[in-house]
């Protein structure tokens, strides 16, 4: 009888054992993600599951009640996948949600979907609203960088009969939002923001922002629409929303499975938050730090005795404080035309090329070809593939740096240059008439699209956008410029550029990396199984023979 519990113990084992490969795959690592892959769930609200009786390309009853406080109600519709939030108290109340279909009255003129055959819509009548949706995307690796944007339009108007806004058009505010810890709190003061956007009757990218995952690998995505005036009609329509990543995390949490370099916490000469934290005097004298997984521009400061107003400044960092794994941050000293290369982007010094060469970037610089991006007069070739960013630069005159294309002219003598990690892959010079100008033949990826603002016009808005492309897609980005007070003022705003000193910034330049697979989450999973395999077969083999 022994004999045969304790068979019937190790089939189980062994049947466990079987199990670990599947296991492991059906929970893939954070690492298989790859750059450009939309994270989201129903990020184009089309629905995940649908009622019987849908039309070819539609999706029957694809949304759910749910809501932030639990609560039911009936004129809440909510997209499958996502959670409604609203503000309470003072002149904020609930707004109505519904998932709403390609059909009249919603064709339009405007449209009122984006793409596909399903948008959102949040609305109230002679109401403020505060409100929008979130999702917790998990399985990340900390450290990572994720970026999210998504297209929204508003409809803000006091009478009845009009579709289109009639009264104060940025009474109704966008922005996307990401908490990088998995709290699902949009009133949180760990959000962060996008800056307010606003698009009237028009569907515009709201976006990007962009943050680093935290420890927990988990974050939270916010849409939101706010209003200033409680007119009759308040109507904020979503539609295509997407979180992809940037840049990947690196296993440096894989320390704690070797424990070898775990004492070696002496070793390093630097702080022992980091591997390998020392700053590295360059030959111009300027200090430099390169960024390691889990760092944060605040952490870098408090690290070394800084500021981060001082490390944006010398690095030229946009508000977002975006930084990525491997770049070279200057920490002090005179930065000049090196500290333009603080972005995240190679150093121009002579340390740059021993330390960029063996980056997979500079290996496509020499095989890029130059007349992909640069050729076409128009920017936009119809026999390119891949992804595409289109560029303007545009008189900002009330400096709302939102463009009224019908009061606002296009701006030459913009310079604009497109850059991913491994330097500049292209520039362009406006002209003022021909634009939007398009970078085409992008391949998926994290791209930076920076502007220098035309002699005697300083930015109005962000000089600087992160962008995150999947393949096929189209990114369009305004820059907004205001006159200067003094010609000679402007140079203070303007962005510097990125790049090498001898990037010749022609060809589509270096291609972005997928996230390469780690083992090791599926190791530690694999001995974890083995170790709970053994144990229940030796209870069952111990219960068993107790009994007999």
């Amino acid at each position: 009888m022994i004999k045969k519990h304790a068979l019937i113990g190790l089939l189980m084992a062994i049947t466990l054992l079987g199990g670990l490969p599947i296991i492991s795959l059906a929970a893939p690592a954070p690492a298989q993600l790859a750059q450009g892959q939309n994270l989201l769930r129903n990020g184009g609200f089309e629905g995940l599951s649908c009622g019987a009786g849908s039309a070819p390309g539609f999706c029957n009853d694809n949304w759910t009640h749910d809501a932030h406080d639990g609560s039911i109600h009936g004129n809440i519709f909510t997209p499958q996948g996502w959670v409604s939030w609203w503000r309470k108290g003072g002149d904020y109340g609930q707004p109505e949600i519904k998932t709403i279909p390609n059909v009249v009255p919603f064709i339009g003129p405007p449209a009122r979907i984006n793409s596909g055959n399903y948008a959102t819509l949040v609305f109230t009548f002679f109401r403020n609203h505060d409100a929008g949706f979130y999702q917790v995307v998990t399985g990340l690796q900390p450290g990572a960088t994720v970026q999210l944007t998504a297209y929204a339009h508003g409809r803000s108007c006091d009478q009845d009969g009009e579709a289109k806004t009639c009264g104060d058009p940025y009474n109704l505010s966008f922005q996307v939002g990401i908490e990088p810890n998995g709290l699902a709190d949009p009133f949180s003061p760990s959000v962060v923001w996008s800056p307010e956007q606003y698009s009237p009757d028009t569907y515009r990218q709201i976006g990007p922002v962009t943050a680093q995952v935290g420890a927990s690998g988990n974050v939270v995505v916010y849409l939101r629409s706010k209003t200033k005036w409680a007119y009759k009609h308040l109507d904020a329509y979503w539609d295509d929303a997407s979180l992809v990543l940037t840049a990947a995390g690196e296993p440096q949490a894989a320390p704690t499975s070797t424990p070898a370099p775990a004492p070696a916490t002496s070793t390093p000469g630097g702080p022992t938050s980091t591997p390998a934290p020392s700053p590295t005097p360059r030959p111009d004298g300027a200090v430099v730090y390169t960024v390691k997984a889990g760092d944060t521009l605040g952490a870098i400061a408090l690290e070394f005795d800084t500021t981060v107003e001082q490390l944006r400044a010398l690095n030229n960092i946009g508000e977002n404080n975006l930084i990525v794994v491997g770049q070279e941050l200057v920490i002090s000293g005179t930065a000049q035309q090196p500290a333009a290369t603080a972005t995240p982007l190679p150093e121009a010094p002579t340390a740059a090329p021993t330390e960029s060469t063996p980056e997979p970037g500079t290996e496509t610089q020499p095989t890029a070809e130059p007349a992909a991006p640069t050729e076409p007069a128009g920017g936009t070739p119809s026999t390119t593939t891949g992804a595409s960013i289109c560029v303007l630069a545009y008189h900002d005159r009330d400096s709302d740096t939102f463009w009224q294309s019908e009061t606002e002219e296009l701006l030459p003598n913009a310079e604009i240059v497109l850059a991913n990690a491994s330097g500049v892959l292209d520039r362009y010079t406006s002209d003022g008439i021909s634009e939007p100008y398009c970078f085409t033949g992008l391949a998926a990826g994290a791209y930076r699209v920076i502007q220098n603002p035309p002699p005697g016009y300083l930015v109005s808005g962000s000089a600087e956008w992160p962008a995150a492309l999947a393949d096929g897609t189209q990114l369009e980005l305004q820059f907004g410029n205001s006159r200067s007070d003094a010609a000679g003022n402007s140079n203070e705003n303007e962005a510097a550029e990125p790049a090498p000193e001898d990037d010749t910034g022609t060809g589509s330049g270096g291609r972005s990396v997928l996230a390469k697979v780690g083992g090791t989450a599926i190791k530690v999973g694999g001995i974890l199984l083995l170790v709970l395999a053994a144990g229940v077969a030796v209870l069952f083999f111990v219960t068993r023979r107790r009994m007999v």
